[in-house]
């Protein structure tokens, strides 16, 4: 047998405040975790180099199959945080087939920014997109933390490993 192993996700399970929305979800974009790069171009240097300075913002979008009043009422209110948490099973193939299956959890801080009031067409299910903005994301695969970020405490943490310990202490965080 190869050592090959093959991680699949075809499925996942949407939870606001802790309350399953099983169903509900159509889908669900969950941010980017995207690094802003600063362009740095000086004397001396034949090429030009991009350095990381900082997080970008980080937004989402659930895709509702239907109106549900309760996410109404957490989604239109941007001045009180939800508590978003997406579970997945991971399930994992090799050369004898499915090996075992592994839960992906993440956890979001957000605020939603964006909620229709809808689009009604004749003979056509009515879905409600809405974008979300997360301060706080944590993913975790079989119990570990993969990553952890939390723009209002300056917290991000790699497998771990705390990313900004240096840069708070520097600050005097």
């Amino acid at each position: 047998m190869s050592g090959v192993a093959i991680n699949k996700i075809d499925n996942a399970n949407v939870y606001i405040n802790g309350n399953s929305f099983l169903g509900k979800a159509k889908s669900i974009k969950l941010p980017e975790f995207e690094v802003e790069m600063t362009e740095h171009k000086n004397l001396g240097l034949v090429g030009t180099i991009k350095l990381p300075s900082g997080v970008n913002a980080l937004e989402g979008e659930i895709v509702w199959d239907g109106f549900y009043h309760e996410v109404a009422a957490i989604a239109n209110n941007p001045y009180r945080t939800a508590q978003l948490q997406v579970r997945a099973d991971v399930s994992v193939y090799n050369a004898a087939g499915r090996a075992t299956e592994v839960p992906l959890v993440m956890m979001l801080n957000c605020n939603f920014n964006k909620t229709p009031l809808g689009e009604y067409k004749p003979k056509e299910a009515t879905e409600y997109s809405m974008t979300y903005q997360a301060t706080m994301i944590k993913q975790s695969l079989d119990g570990k933390e993969v990553l952890y970020f939390d723009a209002f405490t300056n917290k991000w943490r790699v497998a771990g490993q705390d990313v900004l310990e240096v840069y708070r202490k520097n600050i005097g965080q």
